[in-house]
């Protein structure tokens, strides 16, 4: 699943006020869980203006809703660094395709090509109620892995170990999803195979973790059990 931009794709973020310190995010059975992950640039703003003034009223009207911002602290594992990380949610799948099916929808995905230098789009529909619950004074890991298919247990055995990892040190998992897919400016682009949010009580605990010696073992699994991985460590906009 998540398998974060001062604005989604559709509306401007929503503040919470100064003394909220979590941002909890709902989700019902059907409802379709989307993590927006964007790369921005300046001089691209009223483009992005321009896209928000065309599709968030229609968006809005066919169940979409954006619930908050994870903005990205760091990139320690991958390629691709978004700027932020943006949980939304359409009510459900039905709604997402009547707003794609709209006439509209042909000029929202040619801006969207020329409002920002990059734009990932995960989705996953969500089986059972599901609350993501993200607290200011904690740090969290985004993980999205693409595994390979001829050694996936190498993958699953280090996301398991890292997972244990950050409950042993204070944290949870906060989210794990799968069966994702994935709308990129690059048509040829292929979904990740899991998506994983972790809670840590400090970016030193994650990156600790990843330099210790007994690590290194696990860290060789990651290498062997995926074709692609990104680890980002994010924070709540409240």
């Amino acid at each position: 699943m998540l398998g974060v931009l001062v604005s989604s794709l559709f509306t401007l973020p929503a503040l919470a006020s100064a003394k909220d310190e979590v941002l909890s995010v709902h989700f019902n059975p059907g409802a379709v869980m989307q993590l927006i992950a964007p790369v921005t640039e300046a001089e691209k703003r009223p483009l992005r203006d321009k896209y928000f003034e065309l599709g968030a009223k229609t968006a809005r009207e066919h169940g979409y809703t954006q619930n908050g911002v994870l903005v990205v602290e760091k990139t320690l594992m991958g390629r691709f660094s978004p700027n932020v990380f943006v949980v939304s949610q359409w009510s459900s799948l039905k709604a997402q395709k009547s707003f794609q099916a709209l006439p509209l929808f042909n000029d929202v995905k040619s801006l969207r090509r020329e409002a920002w230098v990059a734009l990932k789009l995960f989705d996953y529909e969500v089986l059972k109620p599901t609350t993501l619950s993200f607290s200011t004074n904690k740090i969290y890991s985004v993980s999205l892995a693409w595994v390979n298919p001829k050694a996936p247990n190498d993958y699953y055995n280090f996301i398991d170990s890292f997972s244990e990892k950050a409950q042993a040190l204070g944290g949870k998992v906060v989210s794990t999803t799968q069966d994702i897919s994935l709308s990129d400016h690059n048509p040829y682009a292929v979904a990740p195979q899991q998506i994983v949010i972790l809670e840590w009580n400090s970016a030193n605990d994650i990156e600790a973790v990843l330099a210790s010696s007994e690590y290194i073992a696990q860290l060789e699994k990651l290498k062997n059990g995926t074709v692609e991985f990104e680890l980002h460590t994010v924070r709540p906009r409240i």
